[in-house]
């Protein structure tokens, strides 16, 4: 694998290409995940796309093939380890190495405190963090052979600020960064680079229901003045998992028009 030289003449745009590299996804059936896998697939890399449903994968398994780059579809309950497991056995054996994962499969609760139940708190925390976690450090282990890879975990500004509502989801992703962080640090010297790319709100079908009620609020808070669109995360997300950020791990990188910032 080719890595970009250290000078600044011309070759420091192909640094952030991902030709001949093999990329995970999880939550790609529909919004942000969807989006990261045609942003990593148009620079370059063959992606496994994964989803709960490999049916709704179908169309993004067709577009990526269409840009000619080889894209497979996987059905995983990311909640469950032995899952993950098999996900792993599958790469190996049908592209024999990883070089990036995106890890955005997710489960949110929108509910106050008082009202969130057991039941609502464990399949949230179960697949995005739990699930987090072990695609990590079982999905990890192809990059640990290779001694090199980018691991992207999806935070959110909610991982530094919050609203009603949205304690679980809080939580959930200030662990994500501060795991980031933990795993930067312990896998550092075996060549895996840990970040967290942390959008606002983002313009998805599946985030409609909370912008019809906090759009008016939220932008208000944005410096640039508008809810972000699933693009605006793609040249960030390349660059994560791109030579161009070899030296850049345990970071969030905060896609936010400013919402942190003016917080």
């Amino acid at each position: 694998m080719s890595h970009p030289s250290s000078g600044s003449g011309p070759d420091i745009l192909d640094s952030f290409r991902l030709d001949d590299r093999v990329a995970i996804v999880t939550g790609a059936s529909e919004g942000i995940g969807r989006a990261l896998s045609l942003g990593l697939a148009n620079a370059g890399a063959d992606i496994v796309a994964c989803s709960r449903d490999k049916s709704k994968l179908e169309g993004l398994i067709a577009e990526i093939n269409a840009m000619g780059r080889r894209a497979e579809s996987y059905s995983i309950d990311i909640s469950q380890v032995d899952q993950i497991a098999a996900l792993r056995d599958f790469v190996r054996d049908q592209f024999g190495a990883l070089h990036i994962l995106v890890n955005g499969a997710a489960y949110t609760i929108e509910a106050l405190a008082w009202d969130t139940t057991e039941p609502e708190w464990n399949k949230s925390v179960d697949t995005s963090l739990k699930g987090t976690y072990f695609a990590c450090t079982i999905l990890g282990e192809l990059m640990r052979e290779a001694g090199y890879g980018k691991i992207i975990n999806m935070s959110s500004t909610y991982a530094r600020t919050t609203i009603p509502t949205r304690s679980v989801y809080s939580a959930i992703k200030a662990a994500i960064s501060h795991l980031t962080e933990s795993l930067a640090v312990e896998w550092g010297p075996e060549g895996i680079r840990v970040n967290s790319l942390a959008p606002t709100a983002v313009r998805t079908p599946s985030r409609a229901e909370y912008l019809a009620k906090f759009e008016e609020a939220v932008t208000a808070r944005i410096p640039l003045g508008r809810i972000a669109e699933t693009d605006d995360l793609l040249a960030a997300a390349v660059y994560l998992a791109s030579p161009a950020s070899d030296f850049v791990t345990g970071h969030t990188l905060f896609v936010d028009g400013g919402f942190v910032a003016n917080g």
